[in-house]
């Protein structure tokens, strides 16, 4: 049965709401993860915008409480760039693995770690495995863009590329005030070329084929890609937590 909550974000529940919430109508619990880092014509902070927003649109449909975001995280050829931030590899891990340690003492024993930035990937994997391990907690991290290829093929007919189409869209719906379509031009774009690796990356928006993943600013296209990945971290969502429902 649908659990209907008036608030699904953890901190503006007090502490007796979350008693009575927590874990009697839902042991679930999304935390939106990313970092700041040049993007082309969007914010810095697009890769916590988008899990962010992702998260507000799927949390009462899959009855989950949404944790603080992590909004530091490795940014590592982007770094150079003006307003672009880091924390090293092992003190992510270690600092997302003790939120989601306490989450799981909180009462949560479903953790969903929908991830905005590929720099974070495998460190969250390690801490999806340490809440198994250490805590019994079932955990997945959701990687949208990824997760989404499919969605964003129909949409646009290619894949995005690193602030380019698909990045640019999601932010163009959640945060139209972020979109600095005045400041875009090609030349921000650099497509990955094998054998080379540079630092500072030569193009803050990354393209990885050539001609392929340019920022697209129609709106109806941005709208149609945000319910599409909306609906498939939903439908992704609910497909585990049934199948983790086999394993208890």
């Amino acid at each position: 049965m649908k659990t209907t909550l008036r608030i699904r974000n953890l901190e503006e529940l007090n502490w007796m709401e979350f008693r009575r919430i927590v874990p009697k109508k839902t042991d679930a619990v999304l935390v939106p993860v990313g970092t700041i880092e040049a993007h082309g014509v969007t914010g810095l902070g697009t890769d916590n915008q988008v899990p962010a927003s992702i998260c507000d649109r799927v949390a009462d449909k899959v009855n989950a409480l949404i944790a603080p975001g992590v909004n530091y995280g490795i940014t590592k050829s982007l770094l150079p760039y003006p307003g672009s931030v880091t924390v090293l590899p092992d003190t992510f891990e270690r600092y997302v693995s003790e939120v989601a340690f306490g989450l799981a003492d909180a009462g949560f024993r479903r953790i969903i770690l929908v991830n905005g930035h590929g720099g974070n990937t495998e460190a969250l994997k390690n801490v999806s495995l340490r809440l198994f391990r250490e805590k019994k907690v079932y955990s997945a991290v959701v990687d949208w863009w990824a997760l989404c290829a499919e969605e964003i093929k129909q949409v646009y007919g290619h894949v995005g590329g690193h602030a380019g189409t698909d990045e640019t869209a999601m932010v163009q719906v959640a945060h139209p005030g972020d979109v600095r379509r005045q400041d875009y031009s090609k030349g921000l774009a650099f497509t990955v070329q094998p054998g080379l690796a540079a630092v500072p990356f030569p193009g803050s928006i990354i393209l990885y084929k050539q001609d392929e993943g340019y920022p697209d600013f129609d709106p109806a296209k941005a709208g149609k890609l945000m319910d599409a990945v909306c609906a498939k971290v939903e439908q992704t969502i609910l497909d585990v937590f049934h199948r983790w429902s086999r394993i208890r």
